[in-house]
């Protein structure tokens, strides 16, 4: 298995609510369709920043990076992009070794 973790803060004047709604119809309308994917969770982070982890579950890195690529074709991406402050995203890879 193979995980993202994006974390960001939402741009200003974009409340919780939006944000999830976005993620929602684009997971129905792109990540679904995505091959290998699994799960697309979104946390919010306790500190007073007020950041998101989202975590993205893959099958494998080679299933990860093919809808890297393709992120210009998700459906309504202006609303997506438009959600995160500019300069706040930072991402992690992570390759599962295994589970106990």
């Amino acid at each position: 298995m193979y995980k993202d973790f994006i974390t960001y803060q939402l741009a200003e004047g974009i409340s919780e609510a939006h944000l999830l709604k976005v993620a929602g119809d684009i997971r129905e309308s792109w990540m679904k369709k995505q091959a290998g994917f699994i799960s697309w969770d979104i946390h919010k982070n306790t500190g007073d920043n007020a950041r998101y982890t989202d975590i993205i579950l893959w099958q494998s890195k080679k299933y990860a990076k093919n809808p890297e690529k393709e992120m210009v074709n998700i459906p309504n991406a202006g609303a997506w992009f438009s959600c995160h402050k500019e300069g706040s995203i930072s991402s992690q890879n992570l390759q599962q070794r295994s589970a106990f």
